[in-house]
């Protein structure tokens, strides 16, 4: 596919899990390898091409998991300094950004709003983005303000890299077992929803699908999560918003969303109330996530793309697990580097993106409440030139 406008270009990183630890099994599957220390060397590499390409990425997706659970579990072993470690080698390519997606590895490792001040501090203090168009808001100043506790953050955001594009960061771990004590409302909801799958409350066995039924229901397992009634109606909200103005929008998150794209057992919780929202509209081009550490690739009804990007931490340090992604009016490119598969992918023509008198008075009572005002307050919002 040829002559269409290039909207936006950006590079793809997944679930590096940096340790400084030597190659162990991986525990769900013993055939593959874990890589710790090197995945480090893939960041680089995955940098040094970006910096030769004749045009560089505006920025870089990094969908979640950037260090490992052994960091926190391991003796000797500091997990701020394995994430400082890490952040830097994204940091020393200051011209290309890096967003963030929370994963649970991370969760695995600090609180919530650690990781908020970590990712933030390393986006806006030690790269060259235009900080003055950045209007990045987490709240850090409510959280030290008395009776704030320092896991009542909200890590989901968006960004505008140019006009008629959205890149929306989804919190797949909003409603979780980890990144919170267990005295907190949304630990105690993701207790009930495992009890109830699971029958048992002993929180090592949650992590495994030995007493799920087979299909979906694999997906009710620790390592994943569901995104907050909160959060869906800020979604909703946003992509109300794209449609109106006519952009197109790329969602990203740790956590599968297609049962097409990825094993069950690595699914999103309340995936299905997710796509339903989507499937409102008419501008998600695509949601890219990791986790899963292998390629997925499923298309829905609507023609949204769901893609999983491989692992770095599973990927040989002779091989490369990248992607630069570019996005044109009527096409995707994805130019995958080592184990990342190339593709094409159309976007269909779909009807204009303005709503109808009508469907904008049925969003406009769907959201104005409560609840989505505390939604949008609780986001962080992100103008980016680069």
């Amino acid at each position: 596919m040829t002559g269409s406008k290039l909207l936006a270009r950006f590079g793809i990183l997944a679930d590096v899990q940096y340790a400084d630890v030597c190659d162990k099994p991986a525990i769900y599957d013993p055939s593959k390898t874990r890589y710790y220390r090197a995945s480090l060397d893939h960041v680089v590499r995955a940098f040094e091409i970006w910096d030769k390409e004749d045009k560089k990425p505006g920025f870089v997706l990094q969908l979640g998991d950037i260090i490992d659970g052994l960091n926190k579990n391991t003796n000797g072993l500091d997990p701020s300094e394995a994430m400082s470690k890490t952040l830097a080698a994204f940091e020393a390519h200051p011209t290309i950004p890096t967003f963030h997606a929370v994963g649970n590895h991370e969760l695995y490792n600090f609180k919530r709003s650690e990781i908020a001040q970590l990712f933030r501090d390393s986006l806006i203090y030690r790269t060259k983005v235009k900080t003055d168009l950045l209007g990045l808001s987490l709240n850090l100043d409510d959280w030290s303000s008395p009776g704030a506790r320092k896991d009542d953050c909200s890590l989901y955001y968006k960004f505008n890299p140019c006009p008629g594009v959205k890149f929306i960061a989804l919190d797949c771990f909003e409603i979780s077992v980890i990144g919170y004590d267990t005295s907190h409302e949304n630990y105690q909801k993701a207790a009930k929803i495992l009890y109830e799958h699971h029958g048992h409350d002993d929180y090592d066995l949650w992590d495994t699908g030995e007493s799920l039924n087979s299909g979906p229901e694999k997906r009710f397992q620790q390592q994943n999560g569901a995104i907050s009634e909160n959060q869906l109606l800020w979604l909703t909200e946003e992509l109300a918003d794209s449609e109106r103005k006519g952009e197109k929008v790329i969602v990203f998150g740790h956590v599968g969303l297609h049962p097409g794209s990825c094993d069950t057992s690595c699914l999103l919780w309340n995936y299905d109330e997710v796509l339903k929202v989507f499937h409102r509209f008419n501008c998600v081009v695509s949601y890219m996530s990791g986790h899963t550490h292998t390629f997925g690739h499923s298309v829905d009804e609507k023609g949204i793309h769901y893609l999983v990007y491989h692992g770095v931490i599973e990927t040989s340090p002779e091989e490369e697990a990248f992607a630069t992604v570019c996005l044109y009016e009527d096409h995707m490119f994805v130019k995958g580097y080592g184990v990342e598969k190339t593709l094409d992918l159309g976007i269909p023509s779909r009807h204009s993106n303005v709503l109808t008198e009508c469907e904008d008075e049925i969003l406009s009572e769907d959201l104005i409440s409560n609840d989505a005002e505390s939604a949008t307050n609780n986001c962080s919002t992100v103008t980016v030139s680069v």
